[in-house]
C-alpha cells in the first residue's frame, strides 16, 4: 500500500533493507486527508491543481487540518544588491547512488566494496583528484570542461537516518533538528510577501520546499494551463476576483486567490499551451543513446523512489521552464523533479538509463539557457535525499546511506570540486560521513543567487559556498 511523501507524491513506504529493519514511522502511520494529500489529487484535475498554490492558506485552513505551524518566527531579511537569478532545484527522488556517478575509480577500497558493480574505469568519464563521472553523463563532463559545472562533495547533515520520507523531509524543509512543515524556499516566500507566480513547480502537486506557513509557490501541470471549469464556472471566477477589500477575510483572500489564478492562466498559458508542440530547444527529444529504440515511449522505472519517471518527463519540465524564462515569465524559483533512484536490485542497468536521461534534459537546457540573454544567469541546483552505502548487497544493488554529491550547473556557475570528499577509509556503519553541511548549499542560493540573508530562512549560520 502506497503512502504520501513528500511534496503530495506517491511513495511506496520504505523497504526493509536498511540496517535494522526499521521503517520510517510515517510510512506506517495513519494520517488524514489534507492540504497536500488534496493538493495531490487536484493536480490530476489538469488546471486546476494550480489552485493549490495560489488559494490563501486560510481557505485551505477552513476546509482541512488547519494552518501548518513552523514555531520559528520569520523575519523578513534586507536584501543585497546583487542581482537575481533564477533557480533551477531539481528532486532526485530515491536516493541516487553518488558514488557511481562522482565515481573515485582510482580507489581500490572502491573496486573491493563495489565489486561488479563498480564501474569499468576504462569507460568513466575523468574529471580531477582521481575523481570521473559516469559515462552516461557526457554532457556534464562537457560542462565540465567549460567551467558550468560545480560538484559539492559529502554533503549531508547531523544525524542521518534511512528513510526517504523523514530525510526529504529534512532536505526540502531546511531543517535537521526540528520538524517543521514549511519548505526553506517556503519562508522565502512568507518572509518577502511573494506572488505564488514567483517560485513554481513543474507537476501536478507542490512539494514542501516551496510551501510556506503564509505563501505556497503555484504548481503547474505540463500542457495547457486553463481556467477550471465551463464557461459558468470561470465568470465566477472573474466576478470573484474583482471583489474589493472590504468583505470579510476569507473571501477577500479567496478573491486574492482567483486573481493569482487568472494571472497565473494569463501570463503563463500560452507559453505552457505552445511548449509540447513547438519545442525550440529540442529538450523533449534529448534522449540519450542508451534510451534509443524505446520510440520516446515512457520507460518504466521497476525500482521505485517516488518522483516522475519516464524517458522523456524532465526533459519536457525542463523545457516549460526554459520557455518560461524565454518569455520572460515572472518566477525566480523553478521546481522539477525525477524519481526511480531506489536502486536495491540491479542498479547498474537502471541507474545507467536514469543519469542519460538526466545528462540528456539539463546539458540540452543549460545550453540552452547559456545561448540567450535572459537564461545567462540561470543556475540550476540538483540533490537527492540520501547516497548509498559503499558495499554492494547480495541482489546487485545498494542500500540507503548518508553523504552525496550535490550538483550546481549554469553559465555562470564556477565550476570544480568544493566541499571535502568523505574519506574511504574512515566509514560509519559502512556509510560516507558528511563534510559539508546541506544548508551551506542553500545559503549560496539565498545570498549569491536570490539576493537575501540567509540566516532567517534557516534557522542558523551556514558559510555560503563560492561556486557562484
Amino acid at each position: 500500500m502506497s503512502d504520501m511523501g513528500t511534496g503530495g507524491i506517491w511513495k511506496e513506504p520504505d523497504e526493509g533493507t536498511d540496517p535494522g529493519g526499521e521503517l520510517s514511522s510515517k510510512a506506517g502511520s495513519s494520517h488524514r486527508f489534507g492540504r497536500r494529500e488534496f493538493m495531490a489529487l487536484a493536480g490530476g484535475l489538469g488546471a486546476a491543481g494550480v489552485l493549490a498554490g495560489v488559494l490563501g492558506p486560510r481557505l485551505w485552513e477552513s476546509f482541512f487540518d488547519g494552518p501548518a505551524k513552523s514555531g520559528i518566527p520569520v523575519e523578513s531579511p534586507s536584501v543585497s544588491a546583487s542581482v537575481r537569478r533564477p533557480v533551477v532545484v531539481l528532486t532526485l527522488y530515491g536516493g541516487n547512488d553518488g558514488l557511481n556517478t562522482v565515481i573515485p575509480y582510482q580507489s581500490p577500497i572502491y573496486e573491493s566494496n563495489r565489486g561488479e558493480l563498480a564501474i569499468d574505469p576504462a569507460k568513466v568519464l575523468p574529471l580531477s583528484d582521481g575523481y570521473a563521472l559516469h559515462p552516461s553523463m557526457i554532457g556534464f563532463k562537457k560542462l565540465w570542461d567549460v567551467n558550468r559545472l560545480a560538484i559539492v562533495q559529502g554533503v549531508g547533515f547531523a544525524n542521518p537516518n534511512y528513510s526517504h520520507f523523514e530525510s526529504m523531509d529534512i532536505w526540502q524543509s531546511g531543517a535537521s533538528n526540528t520538524p517543521i512543515s514549511t519548505g526553506w524556499l517556503g519562508r522565502w516566500l512568507d518572509a518577502t510577501n511573494s506572488s505564488p507566480l514567483k517560485a513554481v513547480s513543474i507537476g501536478p502537486t507542490l512539494p514542501t520546499l516551496l510551501t510556506g506557513e503564509k505563501v505556497q509557490g503555484a504548481a503547474i501541470p505540463p500542457g495547457k494551463l486553463v481556467l477550471p471549469g465551463d464557461s459558468t464556472e470561470q465568470m465566477l471566477f472573474a466576478a470573484l476576483a474583482e471583489l474589493n477589500s472590504g468583505q470579510p477575510q476569507l473571501l477577500t483572500e479567496a478573491a486574492a486567490a482567483s486573481h493569482n489564478l487568472i494571472q497565473l492562466s494569463k501570463q503563463m498559458g500560452p507559453t505552457l499551451s505552445t511548449t509540447a508542440s513547438s519545442d525550440p530547444l529540442h529538450l523533449m527529444n534529448s534522449n540519450p543513446g542508451n534510451l534509443a529504440g524505446d520510440g520516446g515511449a515512457a520507460l518504466a522505472i521497476a525500482n521505485g523512489g517516488g518522483g516522475l519517471s519516464s524517458a522523456n518527463v524532465l526533459a519536457t519540465q525542463l523545457s516549460i521552464v526554459a520557455n518560461l524564462i524565454l518569455a520572460g515569465a515572472t518566477p525566480q524559483v523553478y521546481s522539477v523533479e525525477l524519481g526511480g533512484f531506489d536502486t536495491h536490485v540491479n542498479q547498474l542497468a537502471t541507474q545507467e538509463k536514469l543519469l542519460g536521461e538526466l545528462d540528456a534534459a539539463v546539458s540540452a537546457f543549460v545550453d540552452a539557457m547559456a545561448s540567450s540573454a535572459q537564461g545567462k544567469g540561470v543556475v540550476v541546483l540538483i540533490y537527492t535525499e540520501f547516497g548509498r552505502r559503499v558495499s554492494v548487497n547480495s541482489n546487485q544493488g545498494t542500500d540507503h546511506g548518508w553523504a552525496n554529491d550535490v550538483f550546481v550547473l549554469g553559465p555562470m556557475v564556477k565550476g570544480g570540486f568544493y566541499g571535502e570528499p568523505p574519506d574511504l577509509t574512515h566509514l560509519q556503519l559502512g556509510n560516507l560521513v558528511f563534510t559539508t553541511d546541506f544548508r551551506s548549499v542553500y545559503a549560496t542560493v539565498f545570498e549569491r543567487l536570490l539576493g537575501v540573508d540567509p540566516k532567517p530562512f534557516l534557522m542558523g549560520s551556514y558559510s555560503p559556498l563560492s561556486m557562484v
